[in-house]
């Protein structure tokens, strides 16, 4: 997520703020008279604001220029120093820049395992970003490999959390490669582990069961099985079913797309030179999981994909909280940027680099990056 100031522990007794000011503070940081934290804190809200703005190339440089000041000083900070490169991930890989983002991961992830214990909780998210960044290159064969290298080595170190988490991610990828079968028989593995009786881990594993259960049902089918699990969730909405994603920005091949929870399996598509374009999509979570009121917020000009975005958040079914209806439970209400996905190549015989359209669509919770960010004040 771009707005990873919840990892970011202390807080500075000066506060930042939009506009003006905010520009003056990340300028004293450019300076070198920042901490890492402050440097962090600056940097991450002035380059969200430019992501907001669709202005994706101002955001990835004024990041890229935090990390060359900051990547010696994961020792003393490493949260706010990850926090920059897991910012750095998001811009770049919305931008289409690989190469970028595949930096940007790898240097959080060593920040974090470098400077703190195996169980903190920063860590431990972290985990199975590798794999999650292998996805999002299309690379699935390594993304699995490394799933299982990791829950292999935390199997191994007695460690239930990052196993689990990395057995559950491989389950997905297989669902998501029509390994069905293999993807339930890996499901029976995980909820006979202890730590799959605890509430939290209990949930998801019922979720990613039900998520199997439901692709190939009908709508009475999903409506059932998500009201089954609507007691046990938390305050997140819980995504049980969604559409695919076209596979295209011409909105037309709607092709053989497959998600599960955020990872997804794309064809290939056009390679022809586009501009960056971008929508805000705000949409309501009724108390019975479906959604409704679905409308563009804003966005680029060039956005004739859009339609096919709508239809896809119109077709998602989140479990229920409490009955249709009912005054006290209004639903919750979600902004999510949504970003055609560019890649950069090299034309043969030319040392050009050209960014090109890729297949599929990159997606980010403008609402939980904005309950993530520092107050605005004076």
């Amino acid at each position: 997520m771009l707005a990873l100031l919840l990892l970011l522990q202390a807080a500075s007794p000066e506060i930042i703020v939009t506009g003006q000011r905010l520009v003056e503070e990340q300028a004293k940081c450019v300076h070198g008279d920042c901490t890492p934290l402050r440097d962090a804190q600056a940097t991450i809200a002035l380059a969200e604001q430019r992501f907001r703005d669709g202005d994706y190339l101002k955001a990835k440089y004024l990041l890229a220029a935090a990390i060359r000041r900051n990547k010696d000083k994961g020792g003393e900070a490493p949260r706010p120093v990850a926090a920059i490169y897991e910012a750095m991930a998001t811009v770049a890989l919305h931008e289409g820049d690989q190469n970028a983002y595949r930096r940007a991961v790898a240097g959080q992830v060593k920040t974090l395992r470098d400077n703190l214990p195996a169980d903190d909780v920063a860590v431990l998210a972290a985990s199975t970003a590798l794999g999650d960044m292998w996805i999002k290159l299309g690379n699935y064969r390594q993304a699995a490999a490394t799933y299982r290298g990791i829950e292999d080595q935390a199997l191994a170190q007695g460690r239930a959390h990052p196993a689990i988490m990395a057995g559950m991610k491989r389950a997905w990828l297989a669902a998501a490669q029509g390994e069905r079968r293999e993807a339930a028989r890996m499901l029976d593995e995980l909820e006979q582990r202890p730590i799959a009786q605890q509430p939290g881990y209990r949930t998801a594993l019922r979720v990613l069961r039900l998520r199997l259960a439901v692709r190939d049902g009908d709508d009475a089918a999903i409506t059932r099985l998500a009201e089954a699990i609507g007691a046990e969730q938390g305050a997140v909405p819980i995504l049980v079913w969604q559409p695919p994603y076209p596979a295209s920005t011409d909105a037309v091949d709607i092709g053989r797309a497959q998600d599960l929870n955020g990872i997804a399996v794309r064809p290939g598509g056009s390679t022809d030179i586009a501009a960056i374009q971008w929508i805000d999509v705000g949409f309501w979570i009724r108390p019975d999981g479906r959604t409704e009121d679905a409308e563009i917020l804003r966005g680029s000009r060039t956005s004739g994909w859009a339609p096919a975005i709508l239809r896809q958040i119109t077709g998602r079914r989140y479990a229920a909280r409490g009955e249709a209806g009912e005054a006290d439970v209004p639903g919750s209400y979600r902004i999510e940027r949504v970003t055609p996905k560019y890649q950069y190549t090299n034309k043969v015989g030319s040392l050009i680099r050209r960014r090109v359209p890729a297949p599929g669509f990159e997606v980010l919770d403008l609402t939980a990056s904005e309950a993530a960010m520092p107050p605005a004040g004076g």
